[in-house]
């Protein structure tokens, strides 16, 4: 029997690591988190007392998903820090959400209430069957008055039916309680099947000449956290500058709220490839034209020839967190961190956080093209944009505090000046009709020779001048046997090699102005040129 005591012992020791010792498990403060687009680096502190030799700190309740090369530790205190080993631990139950506490006594609740209405169900249908088992009528003699009867037939009647609506009430209930239970127990399990049953540690092996009170900083990046960027763009009027609210989405899922930590933004990502290319040796030769196998026939040409390509194109008076917002550029990277602190649950969720508010100046035209619309859009070019640290992201669009619609902002590849459609104006009207009198048929000794001619007339029903950047286009020849030729235009500037044209006008209020476009097209006449 000691000899199974002493061997049960030792097998305690080394399985739990607090009877060993020389160690000290210590839970860390979360001091911060410098969120990336993808990951965030957590810096944790904590404070042990260190005996005199070899010590090993377990740093326990730490992120899920930390990526065991980020880390790294560092000292306050006389004492060396000999080694730093992640590790998971899978004895100790990770500590219980408060969310899943109260949803499990929640749910303790309801099924007390469910049990409770089935027992005043259960006791009618007692009485029901000790009503319905006494009801022979009569004495010794068998004999029954009328007025007996009735009294019996109404009580009877009465009871019966007030039995009756009672338990189909308490069905009722017992219905709409075990809804809502079963409401809570799938999110209960859904909460549950996402903790984690490991618990991740640190374990920190230190020396100490003397007993020492020693102070521990420990960082390390995680994966599940992030942010993304986004706008808001707010014009007033067309005679004010536009206003840029630079925001983020931060989220989490590191499997333990962040309360009131520091929060700083990076635009870097640890994540990304950060080795420098290589140039290697460029071979150039004639191409030796192969036949195309039968599966990559017929449909599938037009994959091969033409791949798919994805192109990814007012001031609030209270202030918010771009007020306390402090900006630091880095060499790789600018940082945006608040000078309060922040909470960011661990639910995956987005979490907005203001970062800046800019004013842009601004030119305002309307933009149309009568051939896909009669209606002139209002467009905004925001300049000076690119002067600040914007990173790709949806912006919303507001014009005169009305919501307008979407876009999309992109700094690496847009020009000096950012244009915004702020929507359509009804009245600023435009149409393009076809000139039948100009437009004919021309047939020569082997060709067809089509003219087309269109009047295009913008009108400004407004009480105020606008500038209007009208836009229209003529066909372009693939094939040297087509031939376009541009007969008037109306003074619009043209582009050969997109086929567009482009009539800058500006209109007086309740001003109207002609444009005529016409041009030709010549082409061998057995032939046939679709959607002419």
């Amino acid at each position: 029997m000691k000899n199974l005591f002493v061997s049960a012992l030792v097998v305690l020791l080394f399985v739990n690591p607090a009877f060993a010792s020389q160690q000290k498990i210590v839970k860390p403060t979360l001091k911060s988190a410098k969120v990336f687009t993808n990951g965030a680096q957590l810096s944790y502190t904590a404070e042990v007392k260190l005996n005199k030799g070899i010590n090993e700190v377990i740093l326990t309740d730490l992120a899920d998903n930390i990526d065991r090369n980020s880390v790294t530790a560092a000292g306050r205190g006389d004492a060396v820090i000999l080694s730093v080993v992640q590790r998971f631990d899978y004895l100790e139950l990770p500590q219980k959400d408060p969310l899943v506490k109260a949803l499990e006594d929640s749910l303790e609740l309801l099924n007390n209430l469910i049990d409770t209405k089935k027992i005043d169900s259960e006791v009618l249908g007692n009485e029901q069957d000790l009503i319905l088992s006494n009801k022979q009528l009569g004495g010794k003699e068998g004999k029954v008055s009328v007025a007996e009867l009735q009294n019996m037939a109404a009580f009877y009647r009465k009871r019966l039916s007030e039995i009756k609506n009672d338990m189909h009430k308490i069905d009722i209930e017992i219905k709409k309680i075990q809804k809502a239970a079963d409401r809570i127990k799938k999110q209960l399990d859904d909460l549950k099947s996402k903790i984690n049953q490991r618990t991740n540690q640190l374990v920190v092996t230190l020396s100490a000449e003397s007993q020492v009170n020693f102070g521990l900083d420990v960082s390390c990046i995680i994966t599940n956290a992030g942010w993304t960027p986004y706008y808001d763009i707010r014009v007033p009027n067309i005679s004010s500058k536009a206003d840029l609210a630079y925001k983020a989405n931060v989220w989490q899922k590191s499997g333990y709220d962040w309360k009131d930590i520091d929060i700083i933004l990076s635009t870097r990502s640890p994540y990304q490839n950060n080795q420098k290319p290589e140039l290697n040796p460029w071979f150039i030769n004639f191409l030796e034209p192969r036949p195309l196998s039968k599966s990559i026939r017929g449909k599938n040409m037009e994959k091969l020839s033409m791949p798919d390509i994805a192109v990814t194109e007012a001031k609030d008076e209270a202030q918010t967190m771009a007020n306390y917002m402090n900006i630091n550029q880095t060499q790789l990277a600018v940082e945006f961190s608040p000078s309060m602190k922040f909470s960011i649950p661990s639910d995956g969720k987005p979490y907005s956080i203001d970062i800046q508010n800019y004013e842009l100046p601004a030119d305002y035209e309307y933009y149309a093209a009568p051939k896909l619309d009669d209606n002139a859009f209002l467009v905004g070019n925001l300049k000076q944009w690119s002067n600040y640290n914007l990173l790709p992201g949806s912006a919303n669009i507001y014009f005169e505090n009305s919501y307008v619609g979407k876009t999309y902002l992109n700094p690496f590849i847009a020009q000096d000046s950012l244009a915004i459609s702020l929507g359509r104006d009804q009245s600023v009207v435009l149409s393009k009709n076809l000139l039948k009198d100009f437009s004919d048929n021309k047939f020569l000794s082997s060709n067809v020779e089509r003219t087309f001619a269109y009047e295009i007339k913008i009108k400004n029903n407004k009480t105020v001048p606008v500038k209007i950047s009208v836009e229209d286009q003529v066909p372009l020849s693939k094939n040297e046997d087509i031939e376009v030729k541009l007969i008037d235009s109306s003074g619009a500037i043209y582009n050969a090699e997109t086929g567009l044209l482009r009539w800058n006008v500006e209109l007086k209020p309740g001003g109207l102005i002609t444009k005529r476009l016409m041009y030709s097209v010549t082409y061998p006449k057995d032939k046939v040129i679709p959607n002419l």
